[in-house]
């Protein structure tokens, strides 16, 4: 049986070919948000009994609820279908075969992008989103040369008139990560910045971004307050802005006034220009 692919269809096969994984509350928000759960139950086990996609139970995150989630990845005539969209196929069936802890990890990655592009603004556009995968960069000779964010997420930021691209490396930190891992993430994203070979070259982006910025999201507010404290006095002076939140701000008001950039008070817009004084 195969089943009839219309643009919704198409927009998710789309994204998990992108993110990986989603789950149902994933698809029913930002796929099809103008129909009941049942029938995007419906829709959607038509989608895995045609062979598009197939699904899972994993335990919840939080390590409390008892209730499984439903999660979502691609199966084969799902990749077929990406690949006669876009003329690419980097898929490897192994990429599917994560952890509870880094599913979930991914899916949170997913429903971020989805409040990111449902929520943009005039001024201030989204563009696309790169995957991990993609973002990967080597931007030296040595091993540990090498950019790996969660993601770059690239938006168009118009003003009186004019545009340019404003692009985000997004690192989704673990609520056990060290603070060692921050740290040197931060001192190789300053590192590629400052490189020849770095920003001008990283193929992932069709032109020359105005602004490139770092932005880390944390669990909750203690962890990214510890976040900042620990990542104060590493050596950013070749990006221009290194930006602080949460999950749940993001999820809240991803466009507000969210934002901690590292060395100033108060928080702001994810867009805002802070000059020197």
């Amino acid at each position: 049986m195969i089943t009839h692919l219309g643009d919704r269809e198409r927009d998710l096969l789309m994204v998990l070919y992108d993110m990986l994984f989603v789950d149902i509350d994933f698809v029913s928000t930002y796929i099809y948000p103008e129909i009941l759960p049942t029938s995007t139950h419906r829709r959607i086990r038509k989608l895995e009994e045609s062979g598009y996609i197939k699904s899972f139970k994993t335990p919840r995150a939080d390590g409390v609820s008892v209730q499984n989630i439903k999660v979502i990845c691609l199966d084969r005539l799902g990749v077929e279908e990406v690949e006669a969209l876009t003329g690419e196929s980097r898929w490897d069936t192994r990429w599917t075969k994560r952890t509870p802890t880094y599913i979930h990890h991914l899916i949170q990655l997913a429903k971020m992008r989805g409040i990111l592009q449902e929520k943009q603004l005039p001024d201030f556009q989204f563009q696309t989103w790169i995957p991990e995968r993609s973002s990967y960069y080597q931007y030296g000779q040595r091993k540990d040369d090498v950019i790996v964010p969660d993601g770059t997420v690239v938006f168009k930021r118009i003003v009186n008139d004019k545009a340019g691209d404003f692009a985000y490396f997004v690192e989704m930190e673990r609520s056990r990560q060290r603070a060692a891992v921050s740290i040197n993430k931060l001192r190789r994203y300053n590192e590629y910045m400052g490189r020849e070979n770095g920003l001008a070259k990283h193929s992932i982006f069709e032109t020359r971004p105005v602004i490139t910025r770092v932005c880390f999201i944390s669990a909750n507010e203690n962890e990214k307050l510890r976040l900042i404290e620990h990542t104060k006095d590493v050596d950013t002076s070749r990006i221009q802005a290194v930006l602080y939140t949460t999950y749940d701000e993001v999820l809240n008001d991803p466009y507000g006034e969210i934002w901690c950039f590292k060395g100033r008070e108060g928080k702001h817009t994810m867009w805002k220009i802070i000059r020197d004084a």
